[in-house]
């Protein structure tokens, strides 16, 4: 079996996180909240793959810049309506330069800073996100 890996990056800024609407475009998950991301590819290796993928994909879908020091948080498997796998991973990062715009026309509907309470209450925050928001949220505290 292959799986498509998938990167998201947690980028933190004064206490808020950078989140996504996903646009009309993408297949998966229109209109809900999400960490930016996206697939690997094979450009992005071969050293650190896929911290190379989550600073190149965060940066096309928001022009955001994020610090050298990013971490692994988690991943996870789960599969796509079609049958496809998927292997998910996210990671933590810190905010370094750049203003948030929608670089990515139709995979990005909008961009917003929230607070972790802030993205736990909106109506269009999946339960892959409110989980991923728990483990980020556990994650920067232990670091502390």
């Amino acid at each position: 079996m292959r799986f498509i890996v998938n990167t998201q990056c947690a980028v933190l800024r004064d206490d808020r996180f950078l989140i996504i609407t996903r646009g009309a475009a993408v297949e998966h998950a229109s209109g809900v909240l999400a960490f930016p991301g996206g697939k690997v590819e094979a450009e992005d290796g071969p050293e650190s793959i896929l911290e190379s993928t989550v600073r190149r994909e965060v940066f096309e879908e928001t022009g955001i810049t994020i610090s050298a020091e990013i971490e692994y948080v988690r991943s996870e498997a789960f599969t796509l309506p079609d049958g496809t796998p998927v292997v998910d991973v996210v990671f933590l990062g810190s905010y370094e330069t750049g203003e948030p715009r929608i670089a990515a026309s139709g995979e990005v509907e909008k961009i917003n800073w929230m607070t972790a309470n802030e993205i736990l209450a909106h109506e269009s925050a999946p339960p892959w996100l409110v989980s991923q928001v728990g483990a980020v949220t556990r994650h920067a505290r232990q670091r502390r």
